[in-house]
């Protein structure tokens, strides 16, 4: 049964303070870390959106923090939250071109390092939730943008119909245009209808 005590110093070492070019290889990293220290590093929280996208996010030891659904079948002892203390941050800044700066801010925990399981289909790491995490963000993605191209498609569609029938009313102006001219120029006056009038025609016919 793990102790509500901070584990001794040295016995979980967080993962070094440091900059990324991005929150992937930040989150990344940082877990690799930890998985081999024997504890994982999962999400808290996100907040402070810029552009609709978090410029920071809050981490805590898997063990600690705000509890999760596992999908385990079997539960892992060494998965059960007994509230560890361990806390992080991981802040987007302007002043480093947005990158990533991963900083601690509560280096103790209160558990012994986690036991790996001998069957890997036990397993129920964070890196496994968060390769599970980072595919249906994928796939979401995925489908979103089907659905935005097909729109796209659809408006096209729809722009190319418009054209189409300009096109055809502009060929039935022009062919009303055409007619129009044709009966102006074919019109002519029969001579046989004119009065044939005025001072030499009515003069005698020398």
């Amino acid at each position: 049964m793990p102790s509500s005590d901070p584990a001794p110093s040295g016995s979980l070492r967080s993962p070094p303070e440091g900059i990324y070019p991005s929150f992937e290889d930040l989150i990344g990293s940082i877990q690799r870390v930890a998985k081999d220290q024997g504890f994982g590093i999962v999400k808290l929280r996100a907040s402070n959106y810029r552009d609709h996208k978090p410029t920071r996010y809050d981490l805590v030891c898997d063990r600690g923090g705000v509890k999760y659904n596992s999908t385990a079948k079997k539960r892992n002892p060494s998965t059960r939250k007994v509230d560890c203390p361990w806390r992080a941050k991981a802040v987007c800044e302007v002043s480093l071109g947005n990158q990533w700066r991963f900083q601690v801010q509560n280096d103790q925990h209160n558990h012994e390092p986690r036991v790996q399981s001998g069957n890997p289909g036990q397993e129920n790491t964070p890196t496994v939730q968060s390769i599970r995490s980072l595919t249906n963000k994928m796939d979401r993605m995925s489908h979103d943008m089907a659905q935005a191209f097909d729109r796209i498609e659809q408006r096209l569609d729809s722009i190319e119909k418009r054209l189409e029938a300009m096109d055809t009313r502009m060929g039935t102006v022009e062919a009303r245009m055409s007619n129009m001219e044709n009966r102006g120029t074919g019109m002519e006056v029969p001579m046989d209808n004119m009065e044939m009038g005025g001072p030499m025609l009515d003069g005698p016919v020398m």
